[in-house]
């Protein structure tokens, strides 16, 4: 019986017949060998929690060192390969030096990203013999995302691995420690270098019989493929080489016939015979270095580099390296609308494709290739012709981030150009991608520049003007807009003329626009300052996180680690694919069908109340878990299915038949929609009026500002875990409140809470997103649980999560204001709406209230509040809930005002400062000076003088913050006698902001004990009950009190004690209280009683550059202080700034929700479309520091709240972005007191449809 054989972490492993065929690797290491380092969460490659490092035999026959998604990777795939993961990289018996590099540099907060960074570095340095430069490792990271850090200590720490890397003046590690086989010099040991030959597969087909009764062929030969064909058919196959295509195309279930021919060597070979001939099934990886290569050898091929570079921006390192040329080529025929980049390459330098059917061999161009039948056909090879000096290529590929995204847009064009006369074309090809499924080749454009001179203003405006009328472009649901992407593409077809114009030729200004922002993007760098004081260390003492290392060697353990237990079930939420409307019917039969699918519930199974938020939970409001009958927004939950397998159960979730009776209605979306089309689902929340008012008006703005959602993108998504218990049910949850999941899961089983035990490990980020939400799941899992008798999973997919669970609250602003002429505000009228989505569940709106007014005096304004209902799901916490949103809108005004005076923003914000808050005008003063605003502001409007193309912004943003008082955690503290160790409980929950290293800190300093002696152990709900929300960015501060008092308790038990000794060690103190039966445990509840609310002052500067062309941007640099106090930890806190302004920096970028407007249903629901930002769309030069010599009387040990106001500092980016367009506006014609709004992020779409640039000024001189 045939089997796949690998080995894991040194042991031997085989599948066959007792495997599903959507097992992939990431399964089997997870739930076979109980492995759980290695985490998932989009499960489409593109988040990187899933890497895991690959030895694999190479097409020349060595080994070699690679990273894949182990989420891509069916495990059938896998013969000979020798994976390891982190657990088989380092461990407590030891850490390898990737691992401590970054706990080392603070690069794990939360740490659910950690073992995919590890891996990721480990399988790159490997794979490079450790020879590689910085550069080149900041740019092989577009495969990692991480939510928390914001970047910077990630590639600090990878970065000190370059041989061109500063070595530290204290040694962390060496690159000469590392235990690597350099292939020369003595060695004793047993190496398993890539240098090695593999061994020879036997060249037999394979055939194992699937569980799932799917076939699975392992083949070696393009015959076996036929032959395959010959006796399965045709009618439900698969090739599989990579399978990294499921990332762009999501494979709902696999056909019957799977047919794996990467071991085939025919498809990986290459050469050249005239031709560059390229076999099909050539890895990217391997493909770009072949070009390489080529490009420096052989003078024919030297436009091969461009190619090169293209492909840098495909994918990322572990798609590249199992995502075959072919497979590509093959995504873009079954979906002709996605922007292949390989494809696009191709059909624009002339290259054919190769095609075998058991009948004959054909030769097509790419693009005839989209319209062939492919079934029962393979592409074989293709083939790239050699071009002489006369040929000119450039491309390009705009996409919303840096790096791991489709292009939105991509462009290639090859010139020929006459030998004797310079700028005489004699061909062009222009292709394009991106723009609809059908439109590739710009013929009639093509065609107009054949002998003429393409280097002037005549030949170029000529050929817009036709090339505008021919490109055909379309909606294309979750893409941007037609009308941006059209004027992109015209764009691209300027850009790429700039590239090729001699310098002499073109004006000046107009240089700026050939640079590609993508490919030119320089190193980027940080720096921190930070006052510390070595006296009172531990606490204010900085040091990484007491959990770094566990969570980077993947030892640290989140809910869905838990090992499976016997009969456990998984579910998924069958959900409505109607946004209003009334449920007829459900028919869950065609799911039941499946095999492995055991059990289908509705509201009508639970035994208690139908709401996951019971009515005793002050100021929110109750939620049904499951509809009743009515539906309220697209995507509410209808069911729970339950199956055998988690994939199982996502995939009947789609099956349940429901038929509903349709409200006809267009669906109401958004604030505007309210507001235009029904007005009764605006509420007044609140009015604050007015108390004074200026006579000195001079000026009066009106006008209306609109954001949006942001998704908070956990790396876990909502999880949790039931089992029954003796006398009930245990519950491990992923939540930020466990006294909320706690009470609900006993109203929805009507159980007694004394029965209920919940717990947390931790969260793998939360940031809102799991203080009510996390209840849901919970409610959910343990009805199962409750109703089957049997352990279940409940984890949540990505699609799921983003579709089912509520958002940042979107806002609208209404303002009317009266200036002086120096801008100082007489009266305002200010109007908040928020959109609270189908109901208003969570009292964000509370927070705002004190924010509006961020750092200004507001008593000549007044405010009214209103909550909109909209239909889409109940909008949540996110991170400065209510006051990003409030602040936001407030600067927005601030800015306006400057705009409509023509002065500069900073002016403005002071004249209108609060002089009560003199800390922030500390703060603005000392950030103005060292950010040097004033010389940059010049150097800013000098620069976008001199060029049209590429323009900058500066913006200075200030904040005061403000921190509520709603706390109430209980924390208990034991010590153990038979040595004086410490351990803690507490009712928060750590989700990366470092609160059980501070608990520590602040324990060992009252204590005078080491940190060493101190752990903090996971909370739950037996030790610490009652316990109030970690959120607010006061929990830590709260339990450390807490900790505070406990040990204060305790020091006043041992002081009797200690009277009667000699200066005893801790040791002796605790064994002699002991022996005197002094109680050793103390516990104190924290209360809103304990700390009193206060304000944390910031301020940014912001300075950016825009091409005005694709809408494409770099943040140059970004100065941040911030007031923290005095900081418990000023590593930790400075992580917080920067994660939560990177956070902020997404959503004001690139971070777009897109709803369908007829039928409201979300259409960008994964990764391939939300795009947070990653390690190269950080600022290049990133400051922070701390406010000197600052302390906070009413908090604790002197400390502030850190982890949420700096994410109301990233609205800077905002202004710096539109600071830019307004220059290319002005250039235009628009007059620079014009106000424009762009309402949500600035996308490539809003910057380049707001910069409103003619066709005609497209031009050379």
């Amino acid at each position: 019986m045939d089997r796949i054989t690998f080995s894991v972490n040194g042991t031997q492993c085989s599948v066959g017949h007792e495997v599903d065929s959507d097992v992939s690797l990431n399964d089997y290491l997870r739930c076979r060998l109980h492995l759980p380092g290695t985490k998932y969460m989009c499960k489409e490659g593109g988040c990187g929690s899933c890497i895991v490092s690959v030895v694999a035999p190479a097409p020349d026959g060595t080994l070699r060192h690679i990273s894949v998604n182990s989420c891509l990777v069916s495990v059938t795939s896998c013969q000979d390969w020798r994976v390891t993961t982190v657990e088989g990289l380092g461990s407590r018996q030891g850490y390898h030096p990737v691992q401590r590099a970054l706990a080392d540099h603070n690069g794990s907060q939360c740490g659910y990203c950690s073992p995919g960074w590890v891996m990721s570095m480990y399988s790159l340095l490997e794979a490079n013999n450790y020879d590689l430069t910085q550069y080149e490792i900041e740019n092989s990271f577009g495969s990692n995302t991480c939510r928390c850090t914001g970047y910077r200590p990630i590639l600090d720490a990878f970065k000190s691995f370059a041989k061109d890397a500063p070595k530290p003046k204290s040694k962390l590690h060496d690159i000469e420690d590392l235990d690597i086989c350099k292939k020369q010099g003595k060695c004793n040991k047993t190496c398993e270098s890539w240098c090695f030959v593999a061994k020879k597969e036997n060249p037999v087909v394979k055939k194992i019989n699937l569980k799932d009764d799917r076939v699975w062929y392992r083949v070696h030969e393009i015959k076996d493929i036929f032959d395959i064909f010959n006796t399965e058919g045709t009618s439900s196959y698969m090739l599989v080489n990579g399978n990294t295509g499921r990332g762009a195309s999501p494979i709902f279930a696999f056909p019957r016939v799977l047919i794996d021919i990467q071991p085939v060597d025919h498809l990986k070979m290459h050469y050249i015979d005239q031709n560059l001939v390229l076999g099909a099934g050539i890895v990217l990886s391997d493909v770009m270095r072949i070009f390489q290569t080529l490009a420096h050898d052989k003078e024919e091929f030297s436009y091969l580099q461009k190619l090169y570079e293209h492909l840098d921006l495909v994918a990322h390192i572990p798609v590249r390296n199992i995502g075959s040329i072919g497979g590509n080529l093959m995504v873009k025929h079954r979906q002709h609308t996605f922007s292949s980049d390989v494809f696009l390459l191709l059909e624009s330098v002339g290259a054919t494709l190769t095609i075998m059917s058991a009948a004959d061999t054909i030769e097509v161009t790419p693009e005839h290739f989209l319209s062939l039948d492919m079934t029962g056909k393979l592409i074989t090879n293709i083939k790239l012709p050699p071009l002489s000096k006369n040929y000119k290529f450039v491309s390009f590929k705009i996409m919303p981030r840096s790096q791991n995204a489709h292009a939105s847009v991509n462009a290639a064009f090859l010139y020929q150009f006459d030998h004797h006369q310079h700028g005489l074309v004699l061909s062009a090809r222009i292709v394009y991608g991106g723009l609809s499924g059908e439109f590739v080749h710009a013929r009639i454009t093509e065609d107009f520049l054949v002998l003429k001179n393409i280097f002037t203003n005549e030949t170029l405006q000529g050929a817009l003007v036709i090339l505008a009328k021919e490109l055909t472009v379309e909606e294309i649901a979750g893409e941007f807009k037609p009308e941006y992407r059209k004027k992109a593409a015209l764009g691209l077809f300027y850009k790429g003329l700039l590239n090729l114009i001699p310098e002499a030729m073109i004006k000046p200004c107009y240089r700026s626009g050939a640079r590609d922002m993508r490919k030119t993007r320089p190193l980027s760098c940080g720096t921190e300052v930070y006052d510390t004081n070595p006296i009172i260390w531990p606490v204010n003492e900085p040091m990484p996180k007491v959990e770094a290392l566990i969570q980077c060697s993947g030892e640290a353990h989140y809910v869905n680690d838990v090992p499976n237990e016997p009969q456990e079930v998984f579910c998924a939420l069958v959900t409505s694919d109607i946004c209003v409307g009334e449920i007829e019917s459900v028919d869950p039969s065609p799911a039941m069908e499946l095999p492995g699918v055991l059990a289908f519930f509705t509201a009508k199974d639970i035994p208690g109340i139908n709401s996951f938020i019971p009515s005793v939970i002050a100021l929110f409001s109750p939620e049904g878990l499951l509809s009743d009958g009515k539906i309220m927004y697209y995507d509410q939950p209808i069911g729970i299915i339950v199956a055998e397998t988690e994939k199982l159960a996502n995939r009947a979730a789609l099956l349940v038949n429901v038929k509903y009776k349709v409200d006809k209605n267009k669906p109401i979306i958004t604030i505007r929609d309210a507001r235009e089309r029904d007005t009764s689902r605006i509420s007044t929340f609140m009015i604050f009026p007015a108390r004074d008012r200026g006579t000195n008006v001079q000026k009066v703005i009106k006008d209306c500002e609109n954001i949006f959602w942001q998704y908070h993108y956990s790396m876990e998504t909502q999880s949790c875990i039931s089992r029954p218990s003796d006398d009930g049910i245990d519950v491990q949850s992923a939540t930020q409140w466990l006294d909320l999941t706690h009470i609900s899961i006993s109203s929805v089983l009507k159980l007694e809470q004394s029965r209920i035990n919940v717990s947390v490990p931790r969260c793998g980020g939360a940031y809102g997103a799991k203080i009510s939400r996390a209840t849901m799941i919970a409610a959910a899992c343990s009805l199962v649980t409750y109703l089957m008798n049997r352990p279940c999973r409940f984890v949540m997919s990505m699609q799921a999560n983003m579709r089912v669970i509520g958002k940042r609250f979107p806002s609208t602003l209404d303002y009317e204001v009266g200036v002086s002429d120096t801008g100082e505000i007489q009266y305002l009228e200010y109007h908040l709406f928020e959109d609270a989505g189908y109901m208003a569940g969570e009292p964000v709106i509370y927070f705002s209230l004190s924010a509006v007014k961020n750092c200004y005096d507001n008593r000549r304004w007044q405010y009214k509040f209103y909550t909109v209902n909209t239909d889409t799901p109940t909008n949540v916490y996110a991170r400065a809930p209510g006051a990003l949103e409030a602040i936001a809108m407030t600067e927005h005004m601030m800015e306006h005002i400057a705009w409509e005076l023509d002065r500069d923003p900073v002016e403005i914000r002071l004249n209108n400062l609060n002089p009560e808050y003199s800390d922030v005008l500390e703060v603005t003063n000392t950030l103005l000076q060292d950010s040097e605003y004033y010389k940059r502001r010049q150097e800013v409007e000098q620069f976008n003088k001199l060029n049209r193309w590429k323009k900058r912004g500066l913006s200075l943003v200030m904040m005061s913050w403000p921190a509520t008082n709603l706390i109430d955690f209980h924390v208990h503290l034991a010590v153990f006698h038979g040595d004086g160790t410490v351990i803690v409980k507490h009712g928060g929950t750590e989700i990366g902001q470092g609160m059980n290293t501070k608990v520590i800190q602040t324990v060992a300093y009252t204590l005078k004990i080491s940190m060493d002696k101190i752990k903090v152990k996971p909370s739950d709900v037996n030790s610490n009950p009652n316990s109030y929300i970690t959120g607010g960015s006061r929990a830590t501060q709260a339990v450390c009190i807490g900790a505070i008092k406990c040990c204060q308790l305790l020091l006043d038990r041992l002081m009797p004690v200690r009277e009667t000794l000699t200066n005893p060690t801790w040791e002796q103190l605790i064994q002699a209280a002991f022996e005197q039966g002094i109680n050793l445990q103390t516990s104190y509840q924290v209360t809103s009683n304990d700390q009193q609310p206060h304000r944390s002052a910031g301020a940014a500067v912001c300075e950016v550059e825009l091409d005005i062309l694709t809408g494409e941007h770099d943040i140059r640099r970004v100065d941040i202080i911030e007031d923290v106090g005095s900081s418990l930890n000023p590593e930790l806190d400075i992580g917080q700034i920067e994660g939560a302004f990177v956070m902020g920096l997404g959503y004001w970028t690139h971070e777009h929700l897109i709803y369908d407007e007829h039928t409201g249903e979300l259409l960008t629901d994964r990764s391939w479309y939300y795009h947070v930002p990653l390690a190269k769309d950080i600022p290049i030069d990133f400051r922070v520091q701390l406010r000197r010599n600052s302390y906070n009387p009413i908090g604790t040990l002197g400390s502030k709240a850190v982890a949420e106001p700096p994410i109301c500092l990233a609205v800077s980016v905002a202004f710096a972005l539109k600071e830019a367009i307004r220059s290319s506006r002005e250039d235009t014609g628009f007059p620079r007191t014009e106000w424009f709004n762009v309402d949500g992020p600035y996308t490539l779409e809003a910057n380049v449809l707001h910069s409103h640039v003619k066709l005609e000024e497209f031009l050379f001189e």
